[in-house]
């Protein structure tokens, strides 16, 4: 009984110091497997529960601790809230005092594939991916130039400030079908309406094609929506706006301004498109930015960033041989012997020294070895000329249907960086999409200290 006495003034005690003295005072505690123990917890600080498997680590992290401060937290609330609330079940504990109101974060089970890596098992590639689609600038691929989505309104707002007082031609690009003579299609844009066209640098008249000088027209022809001498007046500044929505309109999304007088022009795009490349770009999304979605994903790799195929230099091992000596091992075979033949007669009449080390010949002899004359292998062969290393194992891989053939080919396989995609793992239309000048594939390659200075 003494006993006994002495450990309740030492909760009461307990339960004061854990308000003053910031602790969490826990009292006989049984939850589970744990055998009735007490003990005191500083708030503030970073507490690690360890041990073996089955020693009662979450019955009192989670089942103890973190039920009764979430249970304790919930009864504030008034009945009605409550019951919008999944509760735990009141934890087997004499005595807790001192506890905060309190959340629990467990672990999950990270799924893992082979084309894991450290962004998508830690979520950073999930904010990447949805940060592309959001404030990535679209470049055209062809010629670099940054596009812009411009509207009626971008497109009035640069007249105004740029070709005040001119005589400025709003017009469209209308594509000619192949078969169509002048005259035809003079009558057709008559019959539509339109007056005027332009083509390289001339306005003609679509009711006077006989004063057109060629007999073809170019594949798209600029229409002329209308012709506007730029100015301040109310009405001037309504119809430059008509027209150019118009010119939006019948453009698809495009149009163009022709300056008459010094006929330079400038093109505009409603959408992802550069005007004077014509090319569209795909909308951005966060699929296309994922290596794991087949938006995003390269068709060729599937997103690996690598294919199986033939590894040039499994063909070439020991590169401090000469063509004479056998630097190429396929040829060494009764199989590659025919090539082994081809590739001496053909570096005799290119002038290539056929004793000298395959490593010490210059880059451009060591490339015309594995990829032989420019052109078609099929070709070069019929022709005499040299198809390379590489055009021999396309050949021989048409024959891969045999056994012997898949055995052979096995021996000069390998993961190599996938061809199209250069081992970015995604989709061509997403490396047109960068933040500042960085794709994100270069952005997965960067360390931490460049990134903090993008």
């Amino acid at each position: 009984m003494t006993k006994r006495k002495k450990v309740k003034k030492k909760t009461a005690k307990d339960a004061n110091l854990s308000w003053q003295g910031g602790i969490i005072s826990l009292r006989e505690v049984r939850q589970n497997n744990l055998k009735g123990f007490d003990l005191d917890l500083p708030l503030g600080q970073l507490i690690v529960v360890t041990g073996p498997s089955g020693s009662g680590k979450s019955s009192l992290a989670f089942q103890t601790l973190y039920a009764e401060g979430q249970r304790r937290y919930i009864e504030t609330f008034s009945p009605y809230t409550r019951q919008f609330f999944e509760r735990m079940d009141k934890p087997r504990v004499e005595e807790v005092n001192g506890i905060p109101p309190s959340i629990a974060i467990e672990q999950g089970n990270t799924v893992r594939t082979t084309r894991s890596t450290v962004g998508t098992l830690t979520g950073i590639n999930d904010y990447l991916k949805m940060l592309f689609a959001q404030i990535a600038n679209a470049y055209c691929p062809e010629c670099g130039e940054e596009i812009f989505e411009d509207n009626a309104e971008s497109v009035t707002r640069f007249v105004n400030e740029n070709l005040g007082g001119k005589s400025v031609l709003v017009g469209f690009g209308v594509p000619v079908p192949s078969l169509m003579k002048p005259t035809e299609f003079f009558q057709l844009l008559t019959a539509q309406g339109y007056l005027r066209i332009w083509i390289s640098g001339n306005l003609y008249r679509t009711d006077e094609p006989e004063k057109y000088p060629k007999k073809t027209l170019p594949k798209v022809v600029n229409v002329v929506q209308d012709r506007i001498k730029i100015s301040n007046r109310a009405n001037n500044k309504a119809r430059l706006n008509e027209a150019i929505e118009s010119a939006f309109l019948f453009g698809k999304g495009a149009m163009k301004l022709i300056d008459s007088e010094s006929e330079k022009d400038w093109s505009f795009s409603s959408g992802r498109q550069c005007a004077p490349c014509g090319i569209t770009l795909r909308d951005p999304s966060p699929g296309l930015f994922s290596f794991n979605s087949p938006l995003g994903a390269c068709p060729q790799c599937r997103g690996f960033g690598r294919t199986l195929g033939i590894d040039l230099d499994r063909a070439l091992p020991d590169k401090s041989l000469s063509i004479r000596e056998g630097v190429v091992k396929a040829f060494q075979g009764e199989r590659g012997s025919e090539c082994q033949t081809d590739l001496l007669e053909c570096a005799k009449v290119k002038g290539i020294d056929i004793d000298l080390a395959y490593e010490k010949l210059t880059k451009k002899n060591r490339e015309w070895v594995l990829y032989g004359e420019r052109g078609d292998p099929e070709l070069n062969w019929q022709e005499g000329l040299w198809y390379g290393v590489k055009g021999f194992f396309d050949w021989i891989e048409r024959k891969s249907y045999k056994m012997h053939v898949r055995i052979f080919l096995s021996r000069y396989r390998s993961y190599t960086t996938c061809s199209t995609c250069r081992g970015t793992r995604l989709q061509p239309d997403a490396l047109n999409y960068k933040i500042g000048n960085h794709t994100l594939p270069d952005i997965w390659q960067l360390p931490i200290s460049d990134l903090l200075s993008l």
